[in-house]
């Protein structure tokens, strides 16, 4: 009952993430109040780009997997309802792409941006820009001279420029990481030019590298601002010439009588350090290593290796997809992260048959980090796919969970918050630490501990596993979340393994053991699911819920079964009518 759509200048790198100042634009759809216009746009260009992706033939199985997602979001879409009249604010996507195919034609956001805005309002006599990079250009920019001339005519316009700064405190004059041919151009076509410095702080004056992508559009009748992952070069706007794939979101917001609209639109815009007299700062060109984003930086694989799957399971491979036309001489692929393993090289390739669907066994229980490959003294990373996430095994990290770690962290109000405590007590202790310590073999008290009694266990354990039963019975979203909470890595099943575990594993305590992996059946039986409005419900739960307790009960039965030698009759008889509880 909920999508949403994000379109943002922030890569998928941990710059993007944590330390750039990055900007996003976010559309919400709801079965009552529902963009389908804008959803459809989107999932049109998704659908797009996948036509760039090279294929042997057949689709790759990534790609298929990427048009079923596209697939279940229009069908989810169906029968939602949009907006009814105009609006006052109209949202876009206004895209850069180039043509997929001989039927197809090239795209501009530029050029889509400043239609929108003519059929809103008029031509914009007002706009302005900020972009951490631009084109290499000395006399005339190309961007800057298109944009210019679709202005408004017969009024007065304004260009506005947000430049990269540098800033050493020792410079006579401002120093601009932008080309001169911005401002040059800039002055031949519009009354009045100004330039800003980019932010290099946040608020809290944190350094903040600008990487965010803006433009805005003013006329007297509308206000727009464009954000997302253009940048004001040729090929990302557009131009005639090389073009890039890229997305933004364009905004517009109609004047009207006491509407607060748009300066909340104009607050968008950060504070900018203005550039009194540009003619004097000292320009020093664009930054040469952005690669037109971050590409540059990483080598790029030859076309021949088009994807790589990793297929979990009992039996486990690594599935290649090769365009033999397109690989080099000679390659190799090796997986790389804890140790580093040879997974296949060309010769071995050639004599297999040169197949351009290799299936390599892969032994080891967790699957590779990553994928490396090296030809021509070269090296590249090959994305690693994978098939079902589902089949994958439990990090080794999780394997030192106990099931009282696990229960406190699916009882918590903030399961998240609670396991990166856990993970926090896994990191190296520091010597003062030690020696500060008390171990607790040799702790003195130890043994009068309380809390080490069976009574203090059981009703500890209680109190947890009837949190963890309110927990169940809180509002989910969906059927993948409700899958999730129950079949997660640390969701009920994986807590029910590590509790019969304990039963396995028990040193003359398996009764005890078995008492609360019966009091964990019976707190999963008395959940009594509360849906709300916008949630998953009541019956669509328990269409779920019910046979995958059922599902529990059977394979939890089935290892205790094993374990009769070890376990006294009386807990034994109370655990099976509790299964059988959870049979009916």
């Amino acid at each position: 009952s909920h999508i949403r759509m994000i379109v943002a200048s922030a890569n998928l790198t941990e710059p993007g993430y944590r330390t750039n100042h990055e900007v996003a634009a976010v559309v919400d759809l709801t079965p009552i109040d529902a963009h389908t216009t804008l959803a459809g746009e989107a999932i049109a260009f998704l659908r797009s780009l996948l036509l760039l992706v090279p294929s042997p033939g057949e689709p790759l199985q990534t790609v298929a997997r990427a048009r079923a997602f596209l697939d279940s979001v229009e069908r989810r879409l169906d029968g939602w309802k949009p907006p009814r009249g105009r609006m006052a604010i109209r949202q876009h996507l206004v895209c850069t792409a180039p043509a997929t195919g001989p039927d197809s034609s090239s795209r501009s956001a530029l050029e889509e941006a400043l239609r929108l805005c003519r059929a809103r309002g008029g031509a914009p006599s007002d706009v302005r820009v900020a972009s951490p990079f631009f084109d290499v250009e000395e006399k005339e920019s190309r961007v800057v001279a298109a944009l210019a001339k679709a202005m408004a005519r017969g009024t007065r316009r304004r260009f506005r420029l947000g430049v990269p700064a540098l800033r050493d405190g020792t410079a006579s004059a401002p120093r601009l990481v932008a080309p001169r041919a911005l401002l040059a151009t800039a002055g031949r076509y519009v009354d009045r030019v100004q330039v800003e410095a980019l932010p290099s702080q946040d608020a809290d004056k944190n350094a903040r590298i600008w990487h965010a992508k803006m433009m805005g559009f003013g006329s007297d009748r509308y206000t727009g601002v464009m954000v997302g992952s253009s940048n004001f070069t040729s090929a990302g706007l557009g131009m005639a010439g090389h073009r890039n794939a890229e997305a933004n979101i364009l905004t517009l917001v109609d004047h009207v009588d006491f509407s607060r609209a748009p300066s909340r639109l104009e607050a968008v815009w950060p504070e900018m350090e203005a550039i009194n007299d540009p003619e004097w700062a000292e320009w020093l060109g664009p930054a040469i290593d952005h690669e037109e984003e971050e590409q540059a930086a990483a080598r790029v694989l030859p076309a021949g290796f088009l994807s790589a799957v990793y297929q979990a399971g009992a039996q486990r491979h690594v599935v290649l997809s090769l365009e033999p036309a397109g690989l080099p001489t000679e390659w190799r692929i090796d997986a790389v992260g804890g140790e580093t393993r040879g997974l296949i090289a060309s010769a071995e390739w050639r004599q297999a048959g040169a197949s351009p669907t290799v299936t390599v066994d892969w032994p080891p229980a967790q699957p590779p980090q990553k994928l490396l490959v090296a030809w021509d003294g070269q090296e590249a990373f090959l994305p690693l796919n994978v098939d079902d996430q589902r089949e994958l095994p439990v990090p080794a990290h999780l394997e030192r969970m106990s099931a009282d770690d696990m229960l406190g962290i699916l009882a918590a109000s903030d399961p998240s918050a609670a396991f990166r405590v856990w993970a926090r007590q896994l990191e190296p202790v520091s010597d003062g630490e030690l020696d500060a310590a008390v171990p607790t073999d040799l702790d003195p008290l130890r043994k009068f501990d309380l809390h080490a009694t069976f009574l203090h266990r059981v009703r500890r354990r209680a109190r947890v596993l009837a949190q963890v039963r309110e927990n169940l019975e809180r509002p989910v979203a969906g059927r993948q979340a409700l899958e999730w909470r129950l079949r997660g890595l640390i969701g009920i099943e994986a807590l029910g393994q590590r509790l019969a575990r304990e039963v396995v594993e028990a040193n003359g305590n398996a009764d005890e053991a078995l008492l609360t992996l019966a009091d964990f059946l019976i707190v999963l039986r008395d959940v009594r699911y509360e849906p709300e409005a916008s949630s998953l419900g009541a019956k669509e739960f328990h269409a779920v819920y019910r046979p995958f307790l059922h599902e529990l009960a059977e394979t939890l039965a089935s290892v205790m079964n094993d374990q009769r030698a070890v376990l006294s009759s009386e807990p034994m008889q109370f655990w099976e009518r509790v299964v059988d509880r959870c049979r009916e």
